[in-house]
C-alpha cells in the first residue's frame, strides 16, 4: 500500500520553466495520481494544495492543487497555476480550511480570475475564467502554494493580530 503524505509549512517556488511537459508527466505521473487519491480521501475539502509530499518515504516538490468539481464531486489536479489577472472588485469572505480546522480565515478575494495552469495529461490552459465560489477556491489554494499568510481566526469577529 502508498503511503502519501503532505509535508506542511514548507513552501516551493513555481515549477521552473517546463520545457518538456511530456517528460515532466511521466516523470510524476505516480506521484499527481497518489496526490490525487489522497485528496479524495477528504470529504469535506473543495481544494487541497502541496509544495512538498512524500510517496513512501521518497519526498517530492510539486506546485500542485487538487480541485473538486461542484457539479458531479469528482477531482482534477492543477500543475503549476499562475493568476494572470483578477477581475472585478475584492469582496471580504469567510472560508474554512483543513489547515486550520475550527478556526476561520478572512480573506479579501476577487469576484473572478483568469489562470494558467497544466492539467493532469499535460495539457496547458491559458487564461481560464474562474468566478463566484471556484474562483474563490482558486484563491485560496494558490495563496497556500504561493506562501501567501492567511488572516486566521478563531471567530469571525476577533480582531486581525499579526505575527
Amino acid at each position: 500500500m502508498k503511503k502519501f503524505e503532505i509535508i506542511p509549512n514548507e513552501q516551493t517556488p513555481r515549477v521552473p520553466d517546463i520545457d518538456d511537459v511530456e517528460l515532466f508527466m511521466i516523470q510524476n505521473i505516480q506521484k499527481l495520481v497518489a496526490f490525487k487519491e489522497y485528496a479524495k480521501t477528504k470529504d469535506n475539502a473543495v481544494g487541497l494544495a502541496a509544495n512538498q509530499c512524500s510517496l513512501n518515504g521518497e519526498r517530492f516538490m510539486i506546485r500542485v492543487f487538487a480541485l473538486r468539481n461542484l457539479q458531479d464531486k469528482s477531482w482534477s489536479l492543477i500543475i503549476d497555476p499562475v493568476i494572470t489577472e483578477y477581475i472585478g472588485i475584492k469582496e471580504i469572505k469567510v472560508e474554512s480550511c483543513l489547515t486550520w480546522k475550527e478556526q476561520v480565515i478572512v480573506a479579501e478575494r476577487s469576484r473572478g480570475l483568469y489562470v494558467t495552469y497544466y492539467d493532469e495529461n499535460g495539457k496547458e490552459h491559458i487564461m481560464e475564467l474562474h468566478k463566484g465560489f471556484e474562483g474563490q477556491i482558486w484563491q485560496h489554494e494558490i495563496n497556500h502554494l504561493d506562501g501567501i499568510e492567511e488572516d486566521v481566526r478563531i471567530t469571525f469577529t476577533e480582531p486581525l493580530v499579526k505575527k
